[in-house]
């Protein structure tokens, strides 16, 4: 039995621009469109759902809070798209315009990765196994 509360949701990313987002997850990174609105939309990779909501909107959610994107800012962590081959998607996502900040590189715990920004600072990282 665990003792886990629940199970994850969709993950919600704060972003400047909806529009440019979602163009962005679906035109560049190959998600699919679930719905939008004019304050959010929801792209699929697989099954899994990931919200963009503008700044604005999201500050009816978490009221009190400064909010933003993280772009300019430290990173804090990163999300992670298993491929089959990094050095192909690489390409593809360069000839689309995509900037890596870090280019393909072998990791000694066994994967090949790459890493770059969404337009509104969210560090991404494809890989793919090496074993």
């Amino acid at each position: 039995m665990s003792n886990a509360y629940g199970e994850f949701g969709p993950m919600v990313l704060f972003v400047e621009d909806v529009v440019r987002a979602r163009d962005f997850y679906v035109d560049v990174l190959g998600f699919s469109l679930g719905f939008e609105d004019e304050s959010s939309a929801g792209v699929l990779l697989g099954d899994d759902l990931l919200l963009l909501v503008s700044v604005a909107s999201a500050a009816d959610m978490l009221v009190g809070e400064d909010l933003g994107t993280p772009r300019s800012q430290r990173p804090v962590g990163l999300f992670n798209i298993f491929v089959e081959d990094v050095d192909v998607a690489y390409e593809r996502l360069r000839s689309l315009g995509v900037t890596f900040i870090v280019d393909p590189v072998n990791r000694e715990w066994g994967r090949r990765t790459a890493h770059f920004k969404d337009p509104d600072g969210f560090i991404w990282e494809i890989s793919q196994s090496i074993d």
